[in-house]
């Protein structure tokens, strides 16, 4: 049996003594090459979650391994976060440096990394993100998608395993959203463990997976396809469902039909029925 890469084991969290749990009794596994969505309505501790599994909190009671190193560990700290890279919510809160090869170099600078390869390194990430061009720019001069991907060169030089989406597309216009799930879907496609957590349904539609919290613990863990099957299990949360969908559950009605999740696809389905009619 594969092991899991990412394995949290009966968390529980809480900042204050006094404070309900954050996190209550939750147990999670995510294994290598996986694209994990996690959703959860306001205040379910999914950025916890997220901080978790970098060694950015410690977990009150309960353990977190990434690739079998326990987070809770203080020699395994650096490790981890080489492992496990994070992209937050602001990309701004991100930069170091003047410019964006210089902010490349600096996480490459921690690591001990000789400047030939660190050289090496700071090509191939940003060629990978396509951030190449502007290797000279002031960060803070960069759109809100060029910044994100600035981020997200910064940590693949690092050569990580795992990369950690904490709501990285919500402070974006919708041409930065799209540069930046174009290169989440590339990194998946390489190979990359990945762990977005998002409030936008219809990015959570290209996870292979979908986890949904609720105070602080996991209430539904399916495939993609499985997961968005129940419409009204968001709706309910007051989720909006993407257009598509909500028409397809308008048109259901209780007629136990399957959810298409791709919006061309129930398209030239529904252009089909209507041409045999």
């Amino acid at each position: 049996m594969q092991k899991a890469i990412i394995d949290c084991r009966d968390l529980y969290f809480t900042y204050e003594e006094e404070q309900e749990w954050i996190l209550n009794n939750l147990s999670f596994q995510a294994y290598r090459g996986e694209w994990i969505a996690i959703l959860g309505t306001n205040g379910s501790g999914k950025s916890t979650l997220a901080r978790m599994l970098n060694a950015l909190l410690i977990p009150t009671s309960g353990t977190t391994e990434v690739d079998g190193l326990r987070t809770d560990e203080d020699d395994h700290v650096w490790e981890i976060r080489q492992k496990a890279g994070m992209v937050f919510q602001n990309p701004d809160h991100q930069f170091v440096a003047a410019t964006v090869r210089d902010d490349i170099a600096f996480g490459l600078e921690n690591a001990g990394i000789d400047r030939e390869e660190m050289i090496e390194r700071i090509k191939a990430a940003s060629e990978q993100v396509a951030i190449d061009g502007h290797l000279d720019a002031e960060p803070h001069r960069l759109s809100g998608g060029q910044k994100q991907r600035a981020a997200i060169a910064g940590i693949l030089a690092l050569r990580p395993d795992i990369m950690i989406f904490d709501e990285s597309t919500s402070m974006l216009d919708p041409e930065g959203r799209k540069e930046v799930m174009k290169t989440m879907n590339e990194l998946h496609e390489r190979g990359f463990t990945l762990i977005m957590i998002t409030h936008d349904l219809q990015e959570a539609m290209q996870a292979d997976r979908v986890v949904f919290m609720e105070k602080g613990t996991i209430v539904k863990d399916l495939s993609t396809e499985a997961f968005f099957q129940d419409p009204a299990f968001l709706m309910d949360r007051n989720f909006h469902l993407p257009y598509f969908l909500e028409v397809q559950a308008y048109l259901n009605d209780n007629k136990q039909q399957a959810y298409m999740l791709d919006e061309d696809e129930w398209v030239k389905m529904l252009c089909k029925l209507h041409s045999t009619t």
